[in-house]
């Protein structure tokens, strides 16, 4: 009996990105940017029924996690895991919060000016 080989050292995963979301392309929840920081909601027993990359998402995020680290974490593109944790997020399994809206042009050259002037 030949054993089945899931990962492929050079060539990574076996199994599509695409079919860890089921061809979907877009997240469940438009609340998952790709800047935003995912933990986990809920309590330390871990849900049946997910993939195993659904359930490594959720134990990399029980501390707050930015998205594109979730996905280097993973080595899947970060529009996979947007799907996946977008997945998570509709079933209240993760919270995710928005990052803080970039400051406006005047305040940027402020500290701009202010660099300059040390």
């Amino acid at each position: 009996m030949t054993e089945e080989r899931w990962l492929d050292e050079d060539a990574g995963p076996i199994v599509p990105a695409y079919l860890l979301t089921r061809g979907r392309t877009v997240p469940a929840s438009e609340a998952i940017a790709l800047i935003a920081v995912i933990i986990t909601a809920g309590g330390l027993a871990m849900p049946v029924g997910l993939n195993p990359e659904h359930l490594i998402i959720l134990q990399q995020c029980t501390k707050p996690t930015r998205l594109v680290d979730v996905a280097a974490e993973l080595n899947l593109p970060i529009g996979v895991v947007r799907v996946l944790v977008g997945d998570l997020h509709a079933q209240k399994l993760v919270e995710v919060e928005k990052p803080p809206p970039a400051p406006d042009a005047k305040v940027m050259l402020e500290v701009i000016n202010g660099l300059r002037a040390l």
